[in-house]
């Protein structure tokens, strides 16, 4: 460790008799001190030699890790499409979701007749890829009854449930998030003539939640071949609708319809599958868990819904004591910045948080979060600033078996939601080196 150093105060000597009584004062306070513990509430305002020290030098080791499985349940938000990346490969994501068969309806056996079937989705204004070309949005049904494992609470990005083999639902057109108040997927009029005949009919299928969950199952939307970008829609049951329209040939013809809504908004997830051939991450792959940022062009990885995340440790902590008699930590702030032309054509995460976690790379507490600093003259100061004194100061006295590391990630809500992700420089790098800054008192 380096231990180049700027001192920011400089020492005070005295020059009457008087001031040699604070001195004496002092002695006997270190001698107590040595059992009791040190304070330095009188030692800047007098004669001792006693300094306050800024130190940029301390060494901080980064490696990216992929965490085994992310819970993308309940988030509220459905994802559709695919994403080719060039440093965190293709990404194509899929939702699942439960529909609930609709409230009582009368339908006249005589002079109806069923119309077309449609699944209405609201774009939330989150789309990762081109929105200018043409999207291709596809939808299956389920097959496997959806709900979580024995003693789990969540779905995760890498569950998954049976469908059928061919689609019953297609879309294709571009698709404008911020505009669009609703996208239409015109659904299969076979499986649409079948529901209103059951409704119609009464069946007892569709009249009974749980016979009507074990006939139909769930939905399943994914992007078809040739989609090139990824985009979110709200998934709850009033924005996502399955709509069946009829009419009834009375006097005068009337246009009806019934709706299928979004059920269990908890069983709603977004699987995710990522193929990383000819990225950097490449090697992030089956038993491989962890790149250190040497192999990976000096640079840390981190998009949530992938499971990549980068981890930071700050090794030397314990040795700061070294460095004098009495030493305190007064603020640390650790400065990370997105590497230039890495973010170029994706969102920087507008909030990250940095978490502690143990040797297994498992979360134990989010310590902080760093807002997104944005340099829009000359895009060399884009930052995330954190204050991790607290950090610090546990980490001086912790066992090894207690020791935290970091953990840097986007927020859990845009983690589950987006595809954000993070490049970030470590300590060898050399246009966006990662910064730590440490002000200290040293009592010598």
């Amino acid at each position: 460790m380096n231990n180049t150093m700027y001192h920011l105060f400089f020492r005070r000597s005295g020059r009457s008799l008087r001031r040699y009584l604070p001195a004496l004062l002092l002695v006997a306070a270190i001698s107590s001190c040595q059992k009791t513990g040190f304070t330095y509430n009188n030692i800047v305002d007098n004669n001792q030699a006693t300094d306050y020290i800024l130190s940029d030098t301390l060494t901080v080791q980064m490696k990216t890790v992929q965490q085994d499985s992310m819970p993308t349940s309940g988030s509220e938000v459905l994802l559709t499409g695919k994403r080719i990346d060039p440093l965190f490969g293709t990404t194509a994501v899929q939702s699942f979701f439960q529909i609930a068969q609709p409230a009582a309806v009368d339908i006249p056996v005589n002079g109806s007749k069923y119309d077309s079937m449609v699944l209405i989705m609201r774009p939330n204004g989150y789309i990762a890829g081109d929105s200018l070309q043409q999207q291709e949005i596809q939808v299956y049904r389920v097959t496997q009854k959806i709900q979580t494992a024995t003693n789990f609470y969540y779905l995760y990005n890498n569950s998954n449930f049976t469908t059928e083999s061919s689609p019953i639902g297609n879309f294709t057109g571009i698709i404008r998030p911020n505009t669009d108040k609703t996208v239409t997927v015109h659904m299969s009029d076979v499986l649409g003539n079948q529901l209103f005949t059951m409704l119609r009919d009464k069946s007892g299928d569709i009249t009974a939640n749980n016979t009507w969950l074990e006939f139909f199952k769930g939905l399943n939307v994914r992007g078809g071949t040739n989609t090139q970008a990824v985009t979110a829609f709200a998934a709850n049951d009033t924005s996502l609708v399955m709509r069946m329209y009829y009419h009834v040939n009375e006097l005068i013809t009337t246009v009806k319809y019934v709706d299928f809504k979004m059920q269990a908004s908890n069983l709603q997830f977004n699987r995710v599958v990522n193929d990383r051939s000819g990225t950097p991450l490449a090697a992030l792959t089956g038993s491989t868990k962890v790149l250190p940022t040497s192999s990976t062009g000096n640079r840390g990885f981190a998009q949530p819904i992938n499971g990549v995340a980068t981890r930071i440790d700050i090794p030397y902590i314990k040795n700061l004591v070294g460095l004098g008699q009495f030493f305190k930590v007064m603020k640390v702030y650790l400065t990370l910045k997105p590497v230039s032309g890495s973010y170029t054509n994706d969102r920087l995460p507008p909030r990250v948080a940095l978490c502690e976690v143990n040797t297994l790379n498992e979360v134990t507490d989010t310590l902080t979060y760093g807002q997104l600093t944005v340099d829009s003259k000359l895009n060399e100061n884009t930052n995330y600033t954190f204050d991790i004194t607290n950090y610090v100061i546990k980490e001086q006295t912790v066992s090894d078996f207690n020791s935290r590391g970091l953990l840097l990630t986007p927020s859990a809500t845009d983690g589950r939601t987006t595809l954000d992700r993070l490049v970030i420089g470590d300590q060898q790098n050399l246009q966006n080196r990662v910064k730590i800054q440490l002000y200290y008192l040293l009592y010598k």
